[in-house]
């Protein structure tokens, strides 16, 4: 089975819609491809479900200033962590309908449940379909990062994707990786009660260039629970869980929470089909003014082009490729 039309997107995150609201402005004749749960990367796992960790964490925290404003109780006051995740989850899952409004009226022709693979420049296959399009947008967002060795860790290994299904917190757990996200959600966990080491290989933590800031930054955090910074984390199992040491320090904890990173959903889209041209880090060569791979008819917005992989950057490029897609289609220049 096969067809054509004007324009395919592969993923329907951020990136996606945001380039699906560009290409319905010039064409009914477009397809959207996504593989396993609608809903962006944002509100299901991101940037959106973090912040309501972090405000309900902050509203508990606040107890510890209680004495200085003259509020009596603060030893009293307690928090039920089931009660907690259930409300995170059920702001979360409002976030994501809030996205899924794009794409629930979308019929069948429009919108497809399957992993895309290219057998050409120009054309895809999906689920025994092959369909050609003037123009594809790529735009498959990431996965979080877990080394091989650590795979074997199982359940007892949380990333930011799994995170925000548990319904109950462990009492201890070791971050690895402070970045924004682990730093976020390690803050959070210590301030509802777990017990938190965070270790990380690099000196700096999220991000911070300025020598000055990042100082501070880790003699504020470190007041409230210990940074291992400047050595690679090593796990072992052990019987009361697993074992984590980081240089000269070392510590038992119940899970572990990869926040390592996030790698470009590429691997699966067959891309040695394609005429496409890679950087040294296996990402496909493209121009950030047009989000258009070489001079093929491929565009790629969002996590998966590993530039900026922030909500309003991958809002930003969606909509650029969309625009630029269609541009093609039409003829004109890009």
């Amino acid at each position: 089975m096969s067809r054509e039309v004007d324009v395919v997107i592969l993923g329907a995150g951020s990136a996606g819609l945001f380039a699906l609201s560009q290409v319905k402005r010039e064409t009914d004749n477009y397809v959207l491809i996504n593989g396993g749960e609608l809903g962006t990367t944002c509100a299901r796992v991101g940037c959106m479900p973090s912040k309501v960790l972090i405000q309900v964490a902050e509203d508990f925290h606040r107890k510890s200033i209680f004495d200085r404003e003259g509020i009596d109780g603060a030893e009293s006051l307690s928090v039920d962590i089931p009660a907690s995740m259930e409300h995170v989850q059920d702001l979360r899952d409002v976030f994501v309908d809030k996205t899924l409004g794009v794409t629930d009226e979308m019929d069948e022709q429009h919108l497809i449940d399957g992993y895309a693979r290219f057998i050409s420049n120009d054309t895809v296959e999906v689920n025994g379909e092959q369909i050609k399009a003037k123009s594809i947008i790529i735009a498959t967002g990431s996965t979080p990062i877990i080394p091989v060795p650590w795979e074997a860790f199982g359940d007892d290994i949380v990333t930011t994707d799994s995170f925000f299904e548990l319904e109950y917190l462990p009492s201890s757990m070791a971050v690895i990786g402070l970045g924004s996200i682990g730093l976020e959600i390690g803050q959070s966990l210590h301030r509802l009660g777990v017990e938190v080491a965070a270790v990380d290989q690099l000196q700096h933590v999220a991000k911070l260039e300025d020598e000055a800031v990042n100082e501070l930054a880790i003699t504020v955090l470190t007041r409230e629970f210990p940074l291992w910074l400047g050595q690679a984390a090593t796990l072992e199992k052990v019987e009361t869980g697993i074992q984590v040491t980081a240089g000269e320090h070392r510590v038992v904890v119940d899970k572990v929470l990869a926040s390592l990173g996030r790698r470009p959903n590429l691997e699966n889209l067959n891309l040695d089909a394609t005429d496409i041209s890679f950087d040294e880090n296996g990402i496909p060569v493209f121009d950030p003014l047009t989000m258009q791979v070489g001079d093929l008819p491929i565009y790629i917005a969002g996590d998966v082009n590993a530039d900026r992989p922030l909500l309003h950057e991958a809002g930003h490029e969606g909509r650029v490729a969309g625009f630029n897609a269609v541009q093609r289609m039409r003829g004109k220049p890009v």
